[in-house]
């Protein structure tokens, strides 16, 4: 007779091979749904860089006992707010569940680090299904997302909107840099950031520099992925005729969020015609 300890050890290598599969696929992460789900949606989410948690604050049982759990894990709260949970429960079949004002935990797991919380989570929770995760956002998405800061320059003021509406932040250099006629040079801003998943942040140039002085961004625009924990900085190019000062605390580039998708590849056969065709670079004139 199978053993708890080799029962677990079994379904911790499926589960484990379960997720590879469904990202593979093509979905953000799985939803590793406990026993309690039944009774309480208890909802832990397997990404490819992490595991995240999402509980009920108020409730006192279960969800409340996971949650201590979860802080004994190393879980740490990443947002508290409503979430909208989009989940593929069976083929064909998608559950849609909104959770109001819930706590959102999170943690980085390696790759290789993956089937031991598999395995603690089996433990201490019970497994009734593994499956697709197809989308998890903030439910107030009107009142804006939420970008965590962490500060590596208390004295370099923090990104900001000049105006309500702005698209772009305002981003200022963490230093003195001296850019001559055509030089470039790599600027810190003294922050480093985590944006929300699904979110990608584009760093463009300030029309003003631009235009007055010939300052610009190399790569522009520059893409900051959702999973870079890094110091933000930019890549500035000198591209008038006089050197340019860059002072302590300017503003250099403008910062805009934006929601991202990711495809799904697929290798197909033939593409659906189109009126434009196969016509490339000046194919509709000058």
């Amino acid at each position: 007779m199978e053993t708890e300890e080799l029962l677990i050890q079994r379904e911790t290598a499926a589960i484990d091979q379960q997720i590879d599969e469904i990202l593979a696929r093509g979905h953000p992460g799985a939803v590793f749904l406990p026993w309690q789900y039944r009774s309480t949606p208890a909802h832990i989410f397997m990404m490819p860089d992490g595991f995240k948690g999402l509980f009920q604050p108020h409730y006192s049982g279960l969800i409340g006992n996971n949650r201590r759990l979860f802080e004994k894990f190393g879980y740490t709260c990443a947002e508290r707010g409503s979430y909208v949970l989009l989940f593929e429960f069976e083929p064909g079949k998608v559950i849609r569940q909104k959770f109001d004002d819930w706590l959102l935990y999170e943690k980085q797991i390696s790759r290789e680090r993956r089937s031991e919380e598999i395995k603690a989570l089996r433990r201490e929770l019970g497994h009734f299904r593994t499956v697709p995760l197809i989308s998890l956002e903030k439910a107030d998405a009107d009142k804006g997302i939420t970008l965590r800061i962490k500060r590596l320059d208390r004295e370099t003021p923090l990104p900001r909107y000049a105006h309500d509406g702005d698209a772009g932040m305002d981003l200022c250099s963490a230093a003195d840099v001296l850019l001559q006629p055509g030089e470039r040079a790599l600027v810190p801003t003294g922050f480093a950031m985590a944006l929300p998943r699904g979110y990608a942040a584009f760093v463009q140039p300030r029309s003003g520099l631009a235009v007055k002085h010939g300052i610009s961004i190399v790569n522009t625009p520059g893409l900051i992925d959702c999973h870079y924990r890094g110091e933000v900085q930019i890549i500035l190019v000198n591209l008038g005729n006089e050197p340019f000062q860059v002072r302590r605390g300017d503003r250099i580039a403008q910062m805009v969020i934006q929601k991202v998708e990711q495809a799904l590849v697929k290798d197909v056969e033939d593409l659906d015609e189109t009126a434009r065709g196969t016509g490339g670079f000046g194919s509709t004139g000058l």
